[in-house]
């Protein structure tokens, strides 16, 4: 899954060009498929490892909890810089890439929730 189902990471600059609702169906076509291992375009976090089930879930529900706080920033008027600034997703500081991407994440969500979508 090339660029498409991060394995442990904050999606990064890829997301300016994603379709995040369209992502999110495909994530669960992936995760109905029946499959052991999911292999990456990037190494996965911690150690290169290859995926699993569990990552799909994970990312899936990354995007999920992305769009959620976005809409409240969209609904305050703050898309596109205050959000990149403020909207915080504590529960994935720890994955890698966090601080460098989360930015990208919201500026795609603002584009798609801060126009009154």
């Amino acid at each position: 899954m090339v660029d498409f189902i991060p394995v442990g990471t904050v999606p990064g600059r890829g997301m300016i060009d994603f379709y995040p609702l369209e992502a999110e169906g495909s994530m669960k076509r992936v995760l109905a498929m029946n499959w052991e291992r999911l292999i990456p375009g990037h190494p996965g976090q911690p150690g290169d490892r290859l995926g699993t089930k569990k990552d799909v879930e994970d990312q899936l529900q990354f995007l999920r909890d992305a769009s959620d706080a976005v809409k409240v920033a969209a609904r305050e008027g703050k898309c596109w810089e205050p959000a990149e600034k403020e909207v915080k997703l504590p529960k994935y500081e720890k994955w890698p890439g966090y601080e460098n991407n989360l930015q990208f994440v919201t500026r795609r969500y603002c584009g798609l929730w801060g126009r009154g979508t």
